[in-house]
């Protein structure tokens, strides 16, 4: 599997296919504002497509991986997670 960094899902194209409506996988890391980890990772595991959330040490407080049926649901969910309050950076690496 290649991981591909995108500032935005819309740049992603697989080989002239239609990316957008592809099954896919990714990882979204999330810096959480001091002593929130735990009650952010429950929120997080309550969400549709999140299939596992992870409090880690260092750089990231959390890794989610992502499990959903298309580019457009995977930017629906990232979009919900981002407007989490807690959550005060986000990174996603979106499997290709």
């Amino acid at each position: 599997m290649e991981i591909i960094v995108l500032n935005s899902l819309r740049e992603l194209s697989l080989d002239g296919e239609n990316a957008m409506s592809a099954p896919v996988k990714a990882y979204f890391m999330a810096i959480v504002k001091r002593g929130t980890e735990h009650e952010v990772a429950e929120k997080l595991r309550k969400i549709e497509g999140i299939t596992d959330v992870l409090v880690t040490y260092g750089m990231w407080d959390i890794v989610a991986r992502i499990e959903t049926e298309s580019l457009q649901k995977l930017d629906i969910i990232i979009t919900d997670l981002r407007k989490i309050n807690e959550i005060t950076q986000t990174s996603t690496l979106v499997g290709a």
